[in-house]
């Protein structure tokens, strides 16, 4: 019996080493699995991750920890102070309690009474520059036959007298009553007429004449536009007629009374 466990002893320990060495081989094999499956599972998660975690806006701002930012979401609006509330008129118009209004009466006082001071500074130096007291009439005395359309007076070139209402062929009135300065002065006058059987016939007249303006003294002027012709009647029935077209002006001057012209100056 001896013989046989002696015998047998060597093939059990080999049959040992064999399976420990089995064993071993079987672990390596595992290890070397284990990292291949690791290195192919590595690209695969890389791929399957979605495109829109890497990729962030350039111009995004960071974001504070823990919150996401979202595009879509408008910006937290500021806290807007509470509107003023806009005082009442009687409140505005009502005086401030520090505003001296005795201070503000004098002083508006005193204002008034140096602009009445000027003005009767400038009327007496007008009094004295423009002395002459100039006063214009201009009448059309053809009225049963001509309408007036248009009268104008012109001083110096500058326009003193317009009317297109035809007043002219209903009164002899003054249209322009002024002070000029002593000297020599301009006068224009323009009549503008239309037929009133014919209103086919117009007619205008113009007239300038030269006035020397006294100092002292008043000036007056009467103008007297008129049209003798026959041609706004007549042209209906016989195929004739004429013009007689003419502006007849007198001038002269007359004494002006002291008070008067004193007056005169403190009203201008």
């Amino acid at each position: 019996m001896r013989s046989i466990f002696a015998l047998a002893r060597p093939g059990l320990a080999g049959v040992v080493a064999l399976g420990l060495l089995l064993l071993t081989i079987g672990d390596a094999d595992a290890q070397r699995r284990k990292r291949k499956t690791r290195t192919k599972k590595k690209p695969v998660a890389e791929e399957t991750r979605p495109a829109d975690e890497d990729a962030s806006p350039p111009d995004a701002p960071d974001a504070p920890a823990g919150e996401a930012v979202r595009n879509d979401q408008p910006a937290p609006a500021a806290h807007a102070p509470p509107p003023t509330p806009t005082p009442s008129p009687a409140a505005a118009e009502a005086p401030s309690p520090d505003v001296d209004v005795d201070a503000l009466r004098q002083e508006y006082l005193k204002l008034r009474d140096e602009l009445f001071e000027s003005r009767a500074r400038a009327a007496t130096v007008a009094s004295a520059v423009y002395s002459t007291r100039l006063q214009v009439k201009l009448a059309f005395t053809s009225g049963r036959f001509y309408g007036v359309t248009r009268a104008t007076v012109r001083l110096d070139g500058a326009s003193v007298y317009d009317d297109t209402g035809g007043k002219i062929a209903n009164d002899d009135a003054v249209r322009f009553d002024g002070w000029i300065a002593p000297g020599r002065h301009v006068l224009t006058f323009r009549v503008e007429t239309v037929g009133k059987d014919d209103e086919r016939f117009t007619t205008a007249t113009e007239a300038t004449i030269v006035v020397q303006a006294v100092a002292g003294k008043d000036l007056a002027v009467i103008a007297k536009a008129s049209d003798g012709g026959d041609i706004a009647y007549e042209w209906k029935r016989k195929e004739r007629g004429g013009y007689r077209l003419g502006i007849d002006v007198d001038v002269r001057t007359q004494p002006r009374a002291a008070a008067e012209g004193k007056k005169t100056a403190r009203a201008r």
